[in-house]
């Protein structure tokens, strides 16, 4: 059997990597963002006396090192099944970025064990908080410096240094490195809020005690301001990644923007217009049980409603008439019936800018409220709902997110690329002058 010619069955190889990798996303994002918002919860609680972020912080503290096993599990098998069904292109990514692999184990290795004695020294060290904090911290830090070196194999797949391998910090920090980086940092504390306020949505729907009820309905606000205050920056990030990819690999940005792929785009702006538009209403709507009666704000909160559906609209109007041509979904005269509204210029600029403006300023109202507090444990159904909602529909969006920026190297099957222009599909290395690190792609690293 040739060297790298292993098939799976069925789905196939490429539907294992995806399905394994995927996971392990969804599992490794909620801890770094998770571990972040929980020291900072903590720290919180030490600044107001207030338990509640005690607790919340514990709970959510014993939750991730739980969930940390699966998530290692998880790792251990994608880089298994990598090595196994792809080893010559792995080689390749070895032979590139030893260093960088090297120093995300050790990285990983190091959340693992301060995560573990963060949890383990709660209560040992209760009188010294700030001290307990700092371990909560560091931890988020090693989590954050394992991601950057991910990124910097994931933006490089995608976008592969105009240099020598050989050349170590222009292959680091290639052309989408950064950008990829601030997305995905962003992403961790919007991801894990989203998730921590549908928890709270569905325990608050379960619960009968009174003080139970109040604390899920704060812990559903709260879970709330970190996801929709991270998810309004991702516009203008997401732009920069976006226009970095156009201008170091153009064929891939037509594949996804402009090619069979760019239903993708619209798939995403749909699950943003829900995000922000239930997240909107449920600032509404609590602005009701403000201790202090804020008319005038809750007016301004219903007129930033108004507005951020009006953006999310803009945003979601298709350019043409082809919509998802791999299932059928045309209508009228399909590619050549362009859609005025749908255009990205100005259009889709405006509706992306109009969503983070209008965000900042809904989400400025709300913490103003927030400052003088609410009557807690008086939500409807209905804005837990919102709440879980949102929950399920920010999975949908990582998912959408990492298939777009992985089928994008696709470049339509014509051909695709393991590493943009540089290793084919078939872990086939192409020709020097198609690949910007040249020769020396498989030569020392």
């Amino acid at each position: 059997m040739p060297i790298g010619d292993i098939g799976v069955p069925i789905i196939g190889k490429n539907v294992v990597i995806a399905v394994l990798v995927q996971t392990h996303i969804l599992f490794a994002t909620f801890i770094i963002g998770a571990v972040l918002i929980a020291a900072t919860s903590e720290y919180l609680g030490v600044v107001t006396k207030q338990p509640r972020y005690e607790r919340f912080a514990r709970n959510l503290a014993r939750f991730v090192v739980l969930l940390f096993a699966s998530g290692a599990a998880l790792a251990i098998t994608f880089v298994l099944s990598l090595i196994t069904l792809f080893p010559i292109f792995f080689s390749y990514l070895q032979n590139i970025f030893f260093w960088v692999f090297l120093v995300e184990a050790f990285m990983f290795l190091g959340q693992i064990v301060i995560v573990y004695a963060w949890y383990n020294v709660w209560d040992k060290l209760a009188y010294r908080k700030i001290l307990h904090v700092t371990f909560g911290l560091i931890a988020g830090f090693f989590g954050l410096m394992a991601m950057n070196m991910i990124d910097a194999v994931a933006s490089y797949m995608l976008t592969p240094a105009e240099a020598p391998v050989t050349e170590v910090a222009r292959t680091f920090l290639n052309q989408t490195m950064v950008p990829l980086n601030m997305h995905r940092f962003v992403g961790n504390f919007s991801y894990a809020g989203f998730l921590i306020a549908g928890w709270g949505a569905f325990r608050y729907l379960r619960s009968t005690r009174e003080d139970d009820r109040e604390y899920y309905d704060w812990m559903g606000h709260w879970g709330l301001i970190w996801g929709f205050g991270f998810l309004i920056l991702q516009p203008v990030i997401g732009y920069g990644y976006l226009k970095a990819i156009r201008e170091s690999a153009p064929e891939a940005f037509d594949t996804i923007m402009l090619g069979s792929k760019s239903w993708l785009f619209l798939a995403l702006m749909i699950e943003v217009a829900f995000m922000t538009i239930a997240a909107t209403a449920y600032f509404v709507h609590k602005l009701r049980f403000a201790v202090k009666p804020m008319p005038t704000l809750h007016k301004l909160a219903v007129g930033s409603l108004g507005f951020m559906a009006l953006f999310a609209v803009l945003n979601i109007i298709p350019a043409d008439a082809n919509l998802i041509p791999q299932i059928g979904l045309t209508f009228g005269g399909g590619e050549s019936t362009k859609i005025p509204l749908g255009s990205m210029y100005p259009y889709k600029y405006i509706g992306l800018i109009g969503l983070m403006l209008v965000g900042f300023f809904i989400a400025g109202l709300y913490l103003r409220a927030t400052a003088s507090g609410f009557n807690w444990g008086h939500a409807s159904r209905w804005s837990q709902f919102a709440l879980m909602g949102c929950a399920a529909v920010v999975v949908f969006t990582m998912l959408t997110m990492g298939y777009t920026r992985e089928t994008a190297r696709r470049v339509d099957n014509d051909p695709g690329y393991l590493i943009y222009n540089c290793v084919t599909l078939d872990q086939e290395l192409t020709p020097p002058e198609t690949c910007a690190a040249g020769d020396s792609l498989g030569g020392g690293g």
